[in-house]
């Protein structure tokens, strides 16, 4: 796998906040793994100080690509910490392309296996408790269904993909009323093309609930432990989202309960304190802003030519600038260059010379 390469000059230039997050500690470009195709963005796995993570990579075959991975990186950063909303490390660009490197979590509620071994009802009101958080910022996910839940080992799930989501205090009307999303979740208003609100997301949900009941009932239907204490909580638990889907997917929003209803109901099935779960309001450090990021994305290809038609008279420079020129040329370098020029410099390579 080709991939380019960005220089560190772009990592740190117009940095808006401060964060720990250096691309540098990535690992090459050419160690990371496809994970999936998007609409407008492609999903590596790599490594980030020997963790792993996701890099979503903004793809060059729509025009928009960018715009969607810029609305979810601000997305994010208003969300803010979250149990059960992707947790963002970074964002940088990259030969033109806008990246965003998120927490990597192996398991996507999509699969079969995933929705008949995990805890049906910890894993909804997971989401549930993610549209209370998304919601009260007046974010509308507008995309919701099992591919874009991933869940962990302890049954957490985690809502991921917002490139499609809106914001109802602050976008245009246009994009508020656009028909977006996976067309067998879109509620009925959505096809009649009014303006989204958190009840189209509810609806989403409640579909969800009723695929997840059928994955199970394929997979217990044969069970001969159906009768047992197990066989019973799994029968309650199935009742119950079938209510679930059944009032998420009336055909009024008004008459859709909000995502708090469902989950304090999801709380009480699990005999669980009804609390929202969630972390103060506080925007997620990303090293720059989307603005900034948007500038970086327009501006890196121009600046490339620029420098190199500017390269003689920076070789001049140099002869009379050593060490200043020296650092300058070292952060127009790839990240797998600058890795190699640091290591032949190391005083552990120069004691082995």
């Amino acid at each position: 796998m080709s991939r380019g390469s960005r220089s560190r000059s772009t990592v740190e230039h117009e940095a808006a906040l401060d964060t720990s997050f250096d691309p540098l500690e990535l690992s090459a470009a050419s160690e990371w793994r496809e994970l999936s195709d998007g609409g407008y963005s492609e999903v590596y796995k790599a490594h980030l100080l020997g963790a792993v993570v996701a890099v979503k990579q903004a793809t060059s075959r729509k025009k928009t690509s960018g715009e969607a991975l810029l609305r979810e990186i601000r997305y994010l950063r208003q969300i803010g910490p979250h149990p059960n909303v992707v947790q963002p490390y970074g964002a940088f660009v990259e030969h033109g392309k806008l990246h965003l490197v998120l927490h990597f979590t192996r398991h996507c509620l999509r699969s079969d296996r995933v929705a008949r071994q995990c805890d049906p009802i910890k894993v909804i009101a997971g989401v549930a408790r993610a549209l209370v958080r998304i919601h009260s910022f007046g974010i509308v996910h507008r995309d919701l269904k099992a591919r874009n839940v991933l869940v962990e080992a302890d049954d957490t799930s985690i809502l991921i993909d917002f490139g499609l989501a809106c914001d109802l205090r602050l976008d245009d009307r246009e994009w508020i009323g656009r028909t977006v999303g996976t067309k067998k979740y879109r509620p009925p208003e959505m096809r009649d093309g009014r303006p989204a609100q958190p009840a189209l997301d509810v609806y989403s949900l409640g579909l969800m609930c009723s695929k997840l009941v059928r994955q199970r009932r394929d997979a217990h239907s044969s069970d001969e432990s159906s009768l047992s204490e197990d066989g019973r909580e799994e029968r309650r638990d199935m009742r119950l989202l079938l209510e679930l889907s059944e009032d998420c997917t009336k055909s009024v929003p008004s008459g859709r309960p909000t995502a708090w209803a469902l989950l304090s109901r999801l709380q009480r099935h699990m005999g669980e304190e009804v609390t929202r779960c969630d972390a103060p309001r506080s925007l997620v450090p990303l090293g720059r802003s989307p603005s900034a990021l948007a500038d970086a994305a327009r501006g890196e290809i121009a600046g490339r030519r620029k420098r190199r038609r500017n390269s003689d008279g920076d070789r001049s420079r140099c002869s009379r600038n050593g060490s200043r020129d020296k650092r300058g040329r070292e952060e127009s370098g790839s990240r797998e260059e600058i890795r190699e020029k640091r290591a032949r410099s190391s005083p552990e390579a120069k004691q082995r010379s």
